[in-house]
């Protein structure tokens, strides 16, 4: 929960109820949030913000005199950065409806269940500073979000190995990050010169060669000068070479070489340089595949495992997946200049049920496409559906009318199905109707409506 060292602008409660403004004061401060600032009316509530920041305000819609339905609109179009969470009766869904389509970041129903309130006002306020970046900020590693055990040791490794002088091997599927690990190796490395990434995937061997190793005048019809290869721009620093399981065979015997005895034959000269670059290279491929196939060198094949860091797929460490939804939103917001959105709490738990065969990749491009999208109220769960690969979230390997059966016990009539999404968006909004209604796709009032005629 947030301090008051981590929130210093106070969270300004609006309700004519003076009981009701103790249990939220006293709830609030309880779990470390505050200041809280009380009113029980909303005519004093806009003076007071022109002379004073806040960091969130939770309005009663009934109010007397003026009601929070006509607060909303003045707030939202003079305090455009201020979250509003809306409280609000039964009787009023429909307008805490009209309210989150007029910029409210959230709304609840009275009477206030007290763990929804405080998850709620910890959406609004979102991660503090410190949060942040305790869980996204670890130095070497600047870019790699995780708190994953497995992740955890893996850079451990990783700096472990950065001083060996051997050359590094990290695999792993598209997408998990392997040169944010390749980055990172060089880091570790101390080594002053620059990272120089190649991606060596279908390069012959001669285009490989004059890439790498440069030419000189003369070397063939069209050279015309001489070319400084990209490992003599690797001086002192590190060569990383991506996806190597796609070198060809000769590429391979000069890459050898390279890595054995530190020397390599620009074309067109008799005489061999030496580097004192590090090697880190990478592939999505099964190398010991590659070497039974006869496609890779068994020399090289011995060569490039002396360090081997094997990246998990983003469905292995799903505890991961709130932090990096953290970290891309705020991230997006701020490439865009846009305010930062919130996200139903149900999201995280919509995304750990999907098999991200894209990883890391296809998450942060998920979260770009909802944000560029996004114009008032929650980021839409509709949006990361429509970019999910497999409707059922796992990508299960049963036909469609199989898993229908399984988890019906045969084919379910509309009602049956009807009760059972019902049911399963509520357990994974823990409750929230809201949520629930959002991850439905219909409204909070069609909903509630539904549920009355399922107790009758």
């Amino acid at each position: 929960m947030k301090s008051n060292e981590t929130t210093p602008l106070p969270v300004v409660v609006v309700d004519d109820d003076q009981e009701m403004l103790q249990v939220y004061r006293a709830l609030l401060q309880g779990h470390g949030i505050g200041p809280v600032l009380t009113f029980d009316e909303g005519e004093a509530l806009i003076p007071y913000l022109r002379r004073n920041e806040a960091a969130l305000v939770v309005l009663d819609l009934a109010l007397p005199n003026i009601g929070g339905g006509e607060l909303l609109p003045r707030l939202v179009e003079e305090f455009p950065h201020l979250p509003v969470l809306i409280i609000t009766g039964l009787t009023e869904v429909g307008q805490a409806v009209s309210c989150m389509r007029a910029g409210a970041c959230d709304y609840l129903l009275k009477p206030i269940d007290n763990a929804l309130f405080l998850a709620a006002i910890e959406r609004a306020l979102g991660p503090s500073e410190d949060e942040s970046r305790l869980r996204m900020r670890r130095m070497p590693f600047p870019d790699l979000v995780t708190e994953d055990r497995q992740m955890l040791r893996l850079m451990k490794r990783a700096q472990a190995v950065s001083h060996s002088g051997q050359p590094v091997l990290i695999t792993g599927e598209t997408g998990v990050g392997k040169e944010l690990f390749a980055e990172a190796v060089h880091r570790c490395s101390g080594k002053k010169g620059s990272l120089v990434t190649v991606n060596v995937a279908g390069l012959d061997d001669a285009v490989f060669s004059d890439t790498l190793f440069g030419h000189r005048k003369g070397a063939f019809t069209s050279a015309q000068e001489n070319r400084e290869g990209l490992i003599r721009k690797a001086a002192g620093g590190t060569l990383f070479l991506d996806e190597i399981g796609d070198l060809r065979e000769g590429a391979q015997v000069k890459l050898l070489r390279l890595i054995q005895e530190h020397e390599y034959l620009p074309l067109g000269c008799d005489v061999a340089a030496k580097t004192d670059a590090g090697i880190v290279v990478a592939t999505n491929r099964d190398l010991k595949a590659l070497l039974e196939m006869g496609k890779l060198r068994e020399d090289l094949y011995y060569r490039l495992s002396c360090h081997r860091l094997h990246i998990p797929p983003l469905r292995e460490r799903q505890g991961d997946i709130p932090l990096l939804l953290e970290h891309f939103v705020t991230l997006a917001s701020r490439q865009m200049g846009k305010k930062r959105p919130w996200y139903p709490s149900g999201l995280p738990r919509l995304l750990q049920q999907y098999h991200f065969p894209g990883n890391v990749r296809e998450l942060q491009a998920m979260v770009y496409d909802a944000v560029a999208l996004h114009e008032k109220g929650p980021l839409s769960l509709a949006a990361f559906r429509s970019n999910m690969s497999t409707p059922s979230g796992r990508g299960l390997t049963v036909e469609g009318h199989e898993v229908v059966t399984v988890i019906f016990n045969g084919f379910p009539s509309i009602k049956e199905a009807q009760s059972h999404l019902i049911s399963e968006a509520l357990r994974m909004s823990n409750g929230n109707q809201g949520e629930a209604a959002s991850m439905l796709g219909i409204s909070r009032q069609a909903l509630n409506n539904r549920l009355r005629r399922k107790s009758v």
